[in-house]
């Protein structure tokens, strides 16, 4: 008699569990609940990100990262210049580790005063772009000048061609 097989054409799925023997998570005891919160809900992860306001034109990333370390492990620091003038723009952002560590310090540095002014914190809306995003918005904004230009020249030189000629 043959074994019953399953109808269902899906992969089958292994047990998350490690083999004896082997821990499953490395060093720190809340990788256990970030990557359990992290499978419940894919679409709206928490944010760890956060933007800071208001700071002195003179800070340096360092002077942001000794103060939010305190509220866990920081992973970059990351202060915005001008792309011309190279100079501070006056805000900046910090991204956690861990979404809670983020949360607790936005609610703990909020209104804070660094460098001699005080900060406004709020959570960053999306991550860091890469050197290749930030260079494909800026060739999608030059070939529409160069699609117009070419565009108004064509148009300018019909509009020639149909003068009469005395």
């Amino acid at each position: 008699m043959a074994r019953y097989r399953s109808r269902s054409y899906s992969p089958r799925r292994h047990s998350r569990t490690p083999p004896r023997g082997q821990k499953r998570y490395d060093d720190d005891p809340r990788d256990r609940y970030h990557d359990a919160r992290f499978r419940r809900d894919r679409r709206s992860p928490a944010p760890s990100g956060l933007l800071v306001r208001n700071l002195p034109l003179d800070a340096r990333p360092e002077d942001l990262r000794a103060p939010f370390e305190r509220f866990g492990q920081v992973k970059d620091v990351y202060l915005p210049k001008n792309y011309y003038t190279g100079e501070p723009r006056g805000f900046g952002f910090v991204k956690f580790r861990y979404a809670e560590d983020a949360a607790e310090a936005k609610q703990r540095m909020n209104y804070q005063v660094i460098g001699g002014r005080e900060i406004r914190i709020v959570f960053a809306e999306e991550n860091r772009k890469t050197p290749q995003e930030m260079g494909s918005s800026r060739m999608r904004c030059c070939s529409v000048y160069i699609y117009f230009y070419f565009y108004f020249f064509s148009l300018l030189c019909f509009c020639y061609s149909a003068l009469p000629v005395n």
